[in-house]
């Protein structure tokens, strides 16, 4: 078959071959037949020795490179991109090739300024190569925690027309978007500012906003710059450059022009407020919300006698095994030979019954025991100790252990979120799931407001809200802590009255509800979602703000939305909504006792409607296992096996639950034997409940302990195809 001269060359000049790479092109045929028929190997030496004949053929590295990508060979990939850029330097599919190169070494930061480069010179048709590397760099800056550059370039390769790889850019927004952990400031990059619409330098604004529309960044960087000289605290003009610098991927100028805008007084308070709290949590690394922690360390004579006297002493709590062994960074690093918990108080005497609310330990520190190897003595590492605690830590750690040298250093910070959360202690408690998971909210309830407003932070000048409360010189930055807490769904999921607390602490007033009309709705910015009154809107309006606050994790809308979808009555096309509701409200439940009420619920109005119940059984198999319920377990079971024994895929899915419950092996052979006894907390109708972390809540049941025991007395667990 012969080339069409006249074809678009797919060296990425965008000419045609016959004005490119004309007098090397003959054999672009039987290279690409060759990668169609999946001889890559072929078609690589057959590049190779085109390459030799034909030194210039820009096609044959372009082919090449893509080629040597797919083989995940990074160096040779270098080496082509290389001499590609060589031979030409503005080509978008030689940039694209380095910043791939770049990406797969670990430099984000050159690979980002490549493909800046490479959408520079690509013009309005933006190649699928670049389109495939783009949505790769986007991952792994959303890796880094370099959310809003991650979600720029997922979002070119997402909505590019015409592209079909757009698959792998639309996880990583779905995964950014859903995680509770990424505040909702960080879910959306920031609208540009308008521009005065009389300002003298508009149309040289325009010229800039036009090149950053059509993805020419450093162009439309320069020309940001040149007008910020003229006009130096021009909000619309700090915006363009912060697009830029979001583009750039280079956080601490991001960081810089979002204080600069917070500084705007011709800014509305609220967007000042929401620039400052983007400024401090654009940069991964910075240290404005962060709390310093110490760690210390001393050399052991006696490993062993140091490990007996940590155990017999009761502010410590010593660590599950399976948790030291993953305490290495490397398979050939040496765990610690023990390790334990520090606690702000004595551990309870009795395990046998929950405590009261304030007897339960807090865990202040992390002590690891090493033993003697090769090339380092035993010693003792005290980690993760925050400043004001640090005496407290190291007396204790010398009463325990005898009056050994700690030496301090620097530890890493600790992030905001995590500082927030009470680190309760790990200590197993006997009791059932669902009192253990009401004394895990009570507990969130009770020292979660104190643990927020007590972080003390370089943001207040090292203070605390508590300690600043006073402070009306400190009102923005107040106001600025208190957002940044509440934009986390980590945080605010654990319960609306938590966070009005911290403000009554803090003495500020939280922003007031929001009441849109229902056509409004879909112009909310995420970070407003959860003060959405919902009472006004329609079905519609309802519908659509519930898939929303879901999409993004924003559990108090959701189970606001879900809650008055339930009571509102719908049409009969609308009914599917409603069932929606129910598993959304299922799934952002408190508790487990609310989840199963919802459940009974949801099955009710399912069977009412002629609505197929199978992903409801399905969710009802594991919350009934958490929940500690086997009779419950071992009825939703049946009911599946009943209702949808003949579905390969409902089936598949109950046994994937049960396998990750332990209860069955991957051949779906039961893990408890026939006939075996039940564990001792299902015979007596009482799972075991363990205080771990905030988010720990019951553990899975281990072995079948929380389901067919419960429910038969320790006789096999019979699903479909297990005869």
């Amino acid at each position: 078959m012969s080339v069409d001269k006249y074809a678009v060359c797919p060296c990425g000049t965008g000419k045609k071959i016959k004005f490119c790479c004309n007098d090397s092109v003959s054999e672009l045929d039987a290279v690409l037949s060759m990668v169609d028929g999946g001889q890559v190997v072929p078609a690589l030496d057959q590049l190779s020795s085109i390459l030799q004949e034909h030194p210039t053929a820009a096609w044959a590295l372009a082919i090449r490179g893509r080629l040597l990508l797919d083989l995940r060979e990074y160096d040779s990939l270098s080496e082509n991109a290389d001499r590609f850029i060589r031979l030409q330097p503005s080509n978008p599919l030689a940039l694209t090739q380095r910043a791939a190169a770049k990406l797969f070494h670990g430099e984000v930061e050159d690979a980002t300024a490549s493909m800046l480069e490479a959408l520079t010179e690509s013009g309005s048709d933006v190649d699928s190569f670049v389109l495939d590397v783009s949505s790769v760099l986007a991952y792994s800056l959303a890796q880094r925690g370099i959310f809003l550059t991650a979600r720029v370039y997922a979002t070119l390769s997402m909505m590019a027309t015409g592209y079909e790889g757009g698959q792998a850019s639309i996880s990583v927004l779905r995964q950014m978007n859903s995680a509770p952990t990424i505040s909702q400031l960080m879910k959306t990059v920031p609208q540009p500012v308008p521009r005065p619409s009389d300002a003298a330098w508009g149309e040289r604004y325009d010229e800039a906003a036009n090149l950053l529309r059509n993805n020419k960044i450093d162009l439309a960087e320069a020309k940001f710059e040149s007008l910020r000289r003229t006009v130096p605290h021009e909000p619309a003009i700090l915006s363009g450059l912060l697009t830029c610098a979001i583009w750039r991927g280079d956080t601490e100028a991001q960081s810089d022009l979002l204080k600069k805008l917070s500084e705007c007084e011709t800014l509305e308070f609220e967007a000042r407020v929401r620039h400052r709290a983007m400024s401090a949590l654009v940069d991964p690394t910075s240290a404005e919300i962060s709390i310093p922690i110490m760690k210390m360390f001393a050399d052991l004579e006696n490993p062993e006698q140091t490990e007996m006297a940590l155990m017999a002493n009761s502010r410590f709590v010593a660590l599950p095994p399976d948790l030291l062994a993953g305490m290495r960074t490397t398979e050939d690093e040496v765990p610690p030979r023990c390790g334990f918990q520090m606690l702000d108080r004595d551990e309870p005497e009795s395990l046998e019954v929950l405590p009261p609310i304030e007897e339960v330990p807090e865990a202040i520190a992390l002590v690891l025991v090493y033993g003697k190897q090769t090339d380092r003595e035993a010693r003792l590492e005290v980690l993760d100790v925050r400043k004001p605690l640090l005496n407290t830590v190291k007396e204790g750690v010398q009463d325990a252990v005898g009056d050994v040298e700690l030496t301090e250093l620097q530890g890493e910070l600790l992030p905001m979120l995590v500082a927030c959360q009470p680190a309760v202690a790990m200590i197993r408690f006997q009791a059932k799931p669902a009192e253990a998971e009401k004394l895990q909210n009570s507990l969130m309830a009770a020292r979660m407001p104190k643990a927020i407003t007590s972080i003390d932070t370089p943001m207040l000048d090292g203070g605390s809200l508590l300690s600043t409360c006073d402070d009306e010189s400190k009102l923005f930055e107040r106001t600025v802590m208190m957002r940044i807490v509440e934009q986390y769904d980590a945080l605010v999921s654990k319960g609306q009255g938590i966070i009005d607390e911290a403000y009554q602490i803090a003495k500020l007033e939280p922003q007031s509800m929001l009441k849109p009309a229902s056509g409004d709705v879909e112009t909310l910015a995420n970070e407003d979602l959860n003060r959405v009154d919902c009472a006004d809107l329609d079905a519609e309006a309802m519908i659509y703000l519930l898939q929303r606050a879901q999409q993004v994790s924003a559990t108090p809308t959701v189970r606001r939305v879900a809650k008055q979808l339930i009571g509102t009555e719908l049409s009969e096309e609308q009914k599917p909504a409603k069932m929606l509701a129910y598993m959304t409200l299922i799934n952002a439940s408190e508790g487990n006792e609310q989840a199963i009420e919802l459940m009974d619920d949801a099955k009710k109005f399912a069977e009412a409607n002629n609505i197929p119940t199978a992903n409801l059984l399905l969710s009802e198999v594991g919350l009934r296992l958490s929940a500690g319920d086997g009779p419950g377990f071992q009825n939703a079971v049946e009911t599946l096996s009943r209702q949808y024994g003949n579905e390969p895929e409902v089936m598949a899915k109950l046994q994937q639950t049960l396998m990750a419950y332990g209860l069955i092996s991957p051949d779906g052979t039961p893990r408890q034997a026939p006939g075996a006894p039940a564990p001792a907390a299902a015979q007596s109708g009482a799972g075991a409940g363990e205080l771990w972390t905030p988010d720990g809540g019951s553990p899975a049941p281990e072995g079948g302990g929380g389901g067919g025991g419960a429910g038969g007395g320790g006789g096999k667990l019979w699903v479909p195809g297990m005869d």
